[in-house]
């Protein structure tokens, strides 16, 4: 079985690190700081390569070219619906209310599982149980 990769698309060191912390065992976390490295890993990637994504909306503080500083996770949102399969989870921890509260209807809407939780209300323990649903999900489809 591959293993089980999310990834990360959060431009907040001490959010990136607190993943980091947070991520158990076996599951590989792959962080994009940036619009344009999230558009590059979710084409580079390709389709069903991806168990999970994480969704900050804001991502200008680690911004690598120009074009990042007017990237935000909304305009990934088609690149996810176009290039993602819809088995990966999606979990929506942007503390932009209503721009996360709008990728995550526009991603269920596509068919795609997505729990949102905000950032400030997101424990351990319920990042933990959002991973063992996305790693039992991942193993479900490496068994088919």
């Amino acid at each position: 079985m591959p293993p089980c990769r999310i990834l990360l698309i959060e431009d907040d060191s001490a959010r990136i690190e607190r993943f980091r912390k947070w991520t158990p065992e076996g599951v590989r976390l792959v962080v994009a700081t940036s619009g344009g490295m999230a558009i590059g890993a979710l084409k580079r990637d390709g389709r069903g390569v991806y168990a999970g994504l994480m969704l900050d909306h804001d991502l200008q503080q680690q911004a690598a070219t120009s074009a990042d500083l007017t990237l935000s996770a909304s305009n990934l949102v088609n690149l996810i619906i176009q290039g993602v399969d819809r088995s990966a989870v999606i979990l929506v921890h942007s503390m932009n209310f209503s721009q996360g509260d709008a990728m995550a209807a526009r991603l269920d809407r596509a068919g795609f599982w997505v729990t949102r939780v905000p950032m400030d209300r997101l424990s351990e323990a319920k990042f933990l149980q959002w991973v063992a649903d996305v790693q039992d999900l991942w193993a479900e489809r490496s068994e088919a």
